[in-house]
């Protein structure tokens, strides 16, 4: 496998905080599949589709939520990079989350118009 990315990983400020917060042995399982996933793209295994743009990556124990940003080939991490104990994703975490994406796309937006004037 060579070190060429199909996405990369771009962590917004809660997900590193989350990150922190996790156990050394669940911060380097997590970091591993994000890596992992950015070279090999959707075809890793540990990928689910939550709805309205909404994706876990959820290596054995952990679970950690993104997006796609298909135009910067980039998948953007936004949160809520846990621990996992249920098989599905606790909705108060989706929720959160489609709001984290909410202002992600709001703040990129306003980045992209102060750019054009």
């Amino acid at each position: 496998m060579t070190d060429e990315r199909i996405f990369q990983a771009r962590y917004l400020p809660e997900a590193e905080m989350q990150l922190l917060e996790l156990a050394p042995q669940y911060r380097e399982k997590i970091l591993e599949a994000i890596a992992t996933f950015e070279k090999v793209g959707t075809c890793y295994k540990n990928i689910n589709d939550l709805g309205n743009g909404l994706f876990e990556i959820k290596p054995k124990d952990v679970r950690a939520y993104f997006m796609y940003d298909y135009n910067l080939r980039r998948i953007i991490i936004i949160g809520f990079i846990c621990l996992k104990t249920t098989q599905k994703a606790p909705e108060r975490y989706k929720k959160q989350a489609r709001k984290l994406i909410e202002a992600y796309l709001e703040q990129e937006a306003k980045e992209l118009a102060n750019e054009r004037t």
